[in-house]
């Protein structure tokens, strides 16, 4: 009689032990990673677009001026290209992951569950509608290279060094340009973010 008592109050402990597997990843936690996974290669792709196109201003900034460096115009238009690009593949590294710690950190969400799960979801959903505001910030301030690239350019026939107006003229063209590119890079990545924060909101809170 001892053995059969013993056996049906450890009964319902083993299934329970069997019915919650702890290293197995929550559904809701495994769609959550899949999401952000999809998000972190997004990233990292629009990361490779900002710092190979910087690489390239920077290179092909630095030909320009080196080949043309006695046209102040070109010589101008040159550098700022070369300027420019240098900053964009800066702000690109960030975004590379070079270490692959935020993948990894993805990852090692999967086995979260209950109220760790519901915070990492919330975290992600905040992380994209900051994101969203920051490239719908840096729209405003391309407008901004792009409106005052051109304003340089008309200004240069104020100047009465000729020499300075044509340096004056080829930074204001490399401004206008890098600007316009920005431009449109911030405003894919402003509606690329705010897709993303709905497909986490789209995710069942747990």
């Amino acid at each position: 009689m001892r053995w059969l008592a013993l056996s049906l109050f450890l009964a319902p402990t083993a299934a329970s032990a069997q019915a919650v597997d702890l290293t197995r990843p929550h559904p809701i936690a495994d769609e959550l990673a899949d999401v952000r996974r999809s998000h972190h290669i997004e990233r990292r792709e629009a990361g490779h677009v900002l710092f190979w196109t910087g690489l390239a201003s920077v290179v092909g900034g630095s030909v320009v001026a080196g080949v043309l460096h006695d046209d102040p115009f070109w010589l101008a238009f040159g550098v700022g290209t070369a300027g420019w690009g240098a900053v964009n593949a800066g702000l690109a590294i960030p975004m590379l992951d070079l270490s692959g710690s935020g993948l990894a950190g993805i990852e090692a969400d999967r086995l979260l569950r209950d109220d760790e799960l519901r915070a990492a979801r919330e975290r992600a959903l905040r992380a994209q509608e900051r994101s969203g505001a920051l490239f719908a910030l840096n729209l405003g301030l391309d407008v901004f290279y792009v409106a005052s690239g051109i304003l340089l350019f008309f200004l240069a026939d104020q100047l009465d060094d000729p020499e300075r107006a044509e340096n004056l003229r080829g930074y204001s063209v490399a401004m206008t340009a890098q600007g316009a590119f920005l431009f449109g890079f911030d405003l894919v990545e402003w509606i690329a973010s705010a897709a993303r924060a709905d497909r986490i909101a789209a995710i069942e809170a747990p």
